[in-house]
């Protein structure tokens, strides 16, 4: 029993206070832009915040919880793992609701909960046990085609939804883990060619116009200020006006009177940006970047393939997603629709990510 929980002399001189204190000041960060949107509208409208801070104390507590909780109790059969994703894949398909173009939502309630969030989750925990007792299995072409056919498989699902962001992200992580386990040198290299034919296949057969048009905006922001282009356009500006200092809190005219488009969510960064300006957004790159290098950390330290090989895959996702949201929200990569990690609003990302982040602080002080 002792092995399984830390007693409270343990758990408090085992805080990462760095790691931690990141952490909570970002999910503050966010909490405190969201308050700033809400109350400043011509109605105060805090519900989508209480909401917000309803579902960030769900997460804090998963959080505790698995920062004591030893991480081994999470270990399970690959297989298990799997088919959990691919359930809740397979229902979002078959019975969710269509939000933001995407059919990949349960709706209860007044809650709505994102499936893919927790997916990411799963498959990192399902590419952990697969290559847990020999990371050099990766190095053979049987066992790197299978973890590359448990990735597709998943992409597949997502991109039917379609959430391309997502099922870039995915690919991004499995990537990640071939890269750094050494996969073959061919494959690493045949990858990202199949990805440029999959990207010009995916144009003529399956990308939708909304999709296209982001991509065109992509290459050029100005060839639709109005129209498919508004987003980028609008999120521009909105981190230009903000200069160094910011305009102030609840100050932002792009963010508080909505010509930022998802201000709280895809677009969080540009009003951050905005109202906080240069040295607000150096302030916020900070934290992100001190959570990426506590968790480098972790993965050095560790000794143990399962915690290792787990570590990894939050690193790169964390790191991938909060990359790709900035890149997006400053003009310099498509937009994705994804939630900047613990700032943006959005509970499954929230809930998955401090989930991620509790077992990774686990493992890094047990």
């Amino acid at each position: 029993m002792k092995l399984f929980f830390l007693n409270e002399q343990q758990s408090v001189r085992r805080i990462d206070w760095w790691f931690c204190g990141a952490i909570f000041f970002l999910i503050t960060f966010g909490l405190l832009m969201q308050y700033s949107i809400g109350v400043n509208q011509e109605i105060s409208n805090l519900s989508s915040f209480y909401k917000q801070l309803l579902l960030i104390l769900v997460g804090i507590g998963l959080f505790v919880a698995l920062c004591i909780v030893d991480y081994r109790f999470i270990k399970a059969h690959p297989l298990f793992y799997f088919i959990v994703g691919t359930g809740l894949l397979v229902a979002v398909l078959l019975f969710g609701r269509e939000l933001k173009g995407t059919t990949g939502w349960f709706i209860i309630g007044s809650i709505s909960i994102q499936p893919v969030e927790f997916v990411k989750l799963l498959f990192i925990l399902c590419i952990a046990m697969y290559f847990d007792k020999d990371i050099s299995l990766m190095q053979r072409t049987k066992f790197f085609l299978i973890s590359g056919g448990i990735a597709a498989f998943f992409i597949g699902l997502i991109i039917l939804q379609p959430d391309l962001g997502s099922a870039f992200i995915l690919f991004v992580i499995w990537y990640g883990y071939a890269l750094l386990l050494k996969a073959p040198r061919f494959f690493l290299i045949l990858i990202p060619i199949m990805m440029i034919f999959a990207v010009i296949i995916g144009w003529f057969f399956l990308f939708s116009p909304y999709q296209k048009d982001r991509l065109q905006i992509f290459i050029d922001p100005s060839s639709d200020p109005r129209g498919a282009g508004y987003h980028v356009t609008q999120s521009m500006v909105a981190i230009g006006s903000g200069s160094i200092w910011g305009r102030g809190i609840g100050l932002g005219t792009q963010s508080q009177l909505h010509f930022l488009p998802e201000v709280t969510s895809d677009f969080i960064f540009a009003a951050i940006a905005e109202e906080l300006g240069f040295v607000g957004v150096v302030v916020l790159v900070m934290a992100l970047s001190i959570i990426l290098i506590r968790l480098w950390k972790y993965m050095i330290t560790t000794k143990e393939n399962y915690a290792f090989l787990f570590v990894v895959g939050i690193f790169i996702y964390f790191a991938a997603q909060s990359i790709l949201v900035i890149g997006m929200n400053i003009g310099m990569l498509p937009v994705t629709g994804l939630p900047l990690p613990l700032v943006s609003a959005g509970g499954s990302s929230m809930i998955s990510t401090l989930i991620m982040l509790g077992i990774a602080h686990r493992i890094g002080y047990s």
